[in-house]
């Protein structure tokens, strides 16, 4: 494996030139003079001829590439893109050139613009350890005629994603939700692409899957699809539950219901950021002017947790998939509900604190935070094996836990497209590795391998 810069050979015509890579002579001694070349989707056969204008380069380093040059034809087809460095790794029949990583982004259009991809810029830390192409874009990016994509392809140079014509990638990291439920399977069959986090479960299906799960089930609160007659029998049941929809995160359109000892309910609101009363024969009402019932949701016994300051909390848990393709857990933080609020979401101005720290403020010296940890690891892993057994395709999960007054776990939701924002206050070098992971196992994936601390040689996962 060598490390390259590609260059666009000027001294041919475009019409009808072929497809011609030019090395050095060196380099020119251990390829064929006809091949294969590998760009992302593209497969064409090219010849490989010496260029005396080409100096002498091993290519060993990321900052000391190879150059190459591509006829302009060639160049035109694969839409490579200059600005970046990338491996190039042989055998007597290919050349491979990449990695290619596709990001698919939601639907949204405010998510396609540089200013909104910091996660992703943050991600691009790791770039001198695969470099190659990464690119996002939405499915409306796609030019099936032409089959390539216009979106945003990251430059390295400058540090910023840049707008361009750019090839159909090997690998997609999934990082939004569309609208379009086939687009995933049609990109699957006529590009034959590797898409990993390829579905997204709701938290219903979530919960059926765990609930068939001998391992599992013990951790799970009592579930059931929102209706008039289900809310009922669980307030009788319960003193509290809470309503989640099926399809949305981070806090979002979710209430909480109260039994009061007036007979009353008290509803914490979160759509409308309002508290109020209402009776038990209002109920339905409430659920229909609210359009709960037009929407999928769910209801769960709301959680008895012990408080800090008056305030609940919950584990999130990072399960990703290594460069090895290995699951691993990489951060647990605890997310400390704000002052006066019954849910612990970052983003509806929750806190993050490490693991121990909530622990001791919640049982102090009654419980043991190693055999804790020990604990969340292996719920944790038997739900990310679980998951592979569906067959679909999965590298990342954010799984959020509870442990109750009686030292109960809770198996509370797991979430496809998690967020990281507590991480990036709590613990710099664990968000770093959060962000880096996906690009290293999208690399490895994609049959390229990483550089290693010592900067001296690329190991090979395909």
């Amino acid at each position: 494996m060598i490390w390259i810069k590609a260059q666009i050979e000027d001294t041919s015509p475009l019409e009808h030139s072929p497809n011609i890579i030019y090395v050095s002579e060196s380099l020119a001694d251990k390829l064929k003079t006809q091949t294969k070349l590998f760009f992302g989707q593209a497969e064409i056969t090219i010849s490989v001829q010496v260029s005396p204008a080409i100096p002498e380069c091993m290519g060993t380093q990321f900052h000391d590439p190879a150059p190459i040059r591509f006829s302009p034809n060639l160049f035109k087809q694969l839409l490579i893109q200059e600005s970046a460095v990338y491996q190039m790794h042989y055998t007597e029949t290919t050349i491979n050139i990449g990695p290619v990583i596709g990001f698919l982004l939601g639907d949204q259009h405010y998510y396609y613009h540089h200013r909104r991809l910091k996660e992703l810029t943050y991600a691009m830390g790791v770039y001198e350890k695969v470099g190659g192409l990464f690119i996002a874009f939405r499915q409306c990016s796609i030019s099936w005629q032409e089959m390539c994509i216009y979106g945003l392809y990251f430059n390295y140079g400058i540090q910023r994603w840049q707008y361009g014509k750019l090839p159909l990638p090997s690998v997609v990291y999934r990082r939004g939700f569309i609208s379009n439920k086939n687009f995933v399977n049609k990109c699957n069959d006529l590009l034959n692409w590797k898409i990993f986090n390829e579905v997204r479960f709701d938290k219903w299906q979530f919960y059926n899957q765990l609930k068939e799960n001998n391992i599992l089930n013990q951790y799970l609160p009592e579930t059931e699809l929102l209706t008039v007659d289900n809310l009922s029998k669980f307030l009788n049941k319960y003193s509290k539950v809470i309503l989640k929809p099926t399809k949305l995160s981070r806090g979002r359109g979710i209430s909480i219901l109260t039994s009061g000892c007036d007979g009353n309910l008290e509803v914490h609101d979160y759509r409308r950021f309002a508290d109020f009363k209402i009776t038990t024969s209002q109920l339905a009402d409430y659920l229909h002017e609210g359009k709960y019932l037009q929407s999928a949701y769910i209801i769960q016994r709301f959680l008895d947790v012990p408080r800090i300051n008056g305030c609940p909390w919950d584990i999130r848990v990072v399960m990703q998939k290594n460069r090895w393709k290995q699951w691993v857990c990489n951060g647990i933080e605890c997310r400390l509900a704000g002052a006066g609020k019954l849910i612990t979401n970052i983003s509806s101005g929750g806190r993050a604190l490490e693991l121990n720290e909530v622990l001791q403020l919640a049982f102090g010296t009654e419980i043991d935070p190693i055999q804790v940890g020990k604990d969340i690891g292996s719920i944790s892993m038997e739900f990310c094996k679980m998951m592979d057994r569906t067959g679909f395709r999965f590298a990342e999960f954010g799984l959020d836990l509870a442990i109750d007054q009686k030292m109960h776990y809770w198996f509370i939701e797991a979430n496809v497209r998690p967020t990281f924002n507590g991480f990036k206050t709590l613990d710099d070098r664990i968000y770093r590795q959060i962000c880096y992971e996906p690009i290293l196992y999208s690399a490895s994936i994609a049959g390229f391998g990483w550089e290693d601390n010592d900067g001296t040689s690329i190991q090979h996962h395909s």
